[in-house]
């Protein structure tokens, strides 16, 4: 249920809104298990997303497809057993590897 809450606020994010609305997030809220159940597209739009929020905290405004690529496959490697932490808990874990 509370994936669908999820799935529904960053649907309405990729819809162009006036510049006075805001809309948050929180992507603490999204667990590994939640993540591994979306739909392909659904996990691309999350993986894109993270990978610009933490290359911007690294003041990085490049993004290396090939390295999403590999990070990628070890979050996903990661949440396989880790389904109740958190994705930022996720992606900070298994990039420290």
């Amino acid at each position: 249920m509370k994936a669908r809450y999820v799935l529904a606020a960053l649907a309405v994010l990729a819809v162009p809104v006036p510049s006075e609305a805001q809309i948050k997030v929180d992507m603490n809220n999204v667990t590994c298990g939640d993540w591994l159940g979306y739909a392909h597209d659904q996990q691309d739009f999350v993986r894109y997303w993270m990978s610009g929020y933490f290359s911007a905290s690294a003041n990085n405004g490049v993004l290396d497809y090939n390295r999403l690529r590999k990070n990628s496959a070890k979050v996903a490697s990661y949440c396989k057993t880790h389904k109740s932490d958190p994705l930022p808990k996720a992606i900070n874990a298994s990039l420290k590897k």
